[in-house]
């Protein structure tokens, strides 16, 4: 099992996503890529030069919007998949048992506040039953209802390093990581710390899927207060 917590970092300008990974004691664990000339998204994952893990949509890039991603070993075999959807700015469900009920609710309360969705990401097997998810918190999602765009579009390109959002990996009803991006000016670094008692064998599967949800945060980021 990996030192925690783990640094990933981008570079301030590349053509395509770049990632490293170091542990806590500042060695090298992963490296990680998103290829540009491919029919599928594909984001490939090496230590030492050498292939240790791919992510890779299930849809062409070409023709559909891709929205599950295969998580595999060098070898071929299928850690997990792990697809995107929206979470509600609102969370009935504490007191709303019923889940269509307490879905229902938060839409409406969302279009009657103008209240923006944002993504998550599910961590299934390779059933497609749901193992966990990656999600903002609570203080991110409340921010980023905020007003901000237009006042930060005014400003410097780069002024989107300095915004902070955090997110949380859970399996199950366990909070097993927890993720932060830093304030930085050459270089996005995010941190993920342990928090729970996840398995070695659960780690590939919840390591990579941080990986290929900070790629697409990342961008959406930049989208939003570039």
């Amino acid at each position: 099992m990996y030192q925690y917590p783990l640094t990933f970092t981008f570079p301030a300008f590349s053509v395509s996503p770049q990632i490293t990974v170091k542990d806590a004691g500042g060695a090298v664990v992963l490296t990680a890529a998103k290829k540009l000339i491919s029919s599928k998204e594909e984001i490939n994952v090496t230590l030492n030069g050498k292939p240790v893990y791919s992510i890779t949509s299930q849809e062409s890039r070409i023709t559909d919007i891709p929205s599950n991603w295969d998580v595999k070993t060098a070898d071929g075999f299928t850690l997990g998949v792990v697809d995107d959807d929206f979470l509600s700015a609102v969370d009935t469900s504490k007191f709303i048992s019923n889940s269509t009920g307490a879905a229902l609710a938060n839409t409406e309360i969302s279009r009657a506040l103008n209240l923006r969705a944002v993504k998550m990401y599910w961590i299934n097997d390779t059933k497609g039953k749901h193992l966990g998810f990656i999600a903002p918190d609570q203080k991110s999602l409340v921010a980023m209802q905020l007003p901000f765009g237009r006042f930060i579009r005014q400003l410097p390109a780069l002024f989107f390093r300095f915004i902070t959002p955090s997110y949380y990996v859970r399996l199950g009803e366990e909070t097993m990581m927890f993720m932060q991006k830093k304030r930085t000016f050459m270089l996005d670094t995010y941190t993920l710390e342990k928090r729970g008692n996840f398995t070695d064998a659960d780690e590939p599967l919840l390591v990579n899927s941080v990986l290929l949800a900070l790629v697409y945060e990342r961008q959406n980021l930049k989208d939003m207060y570039s």
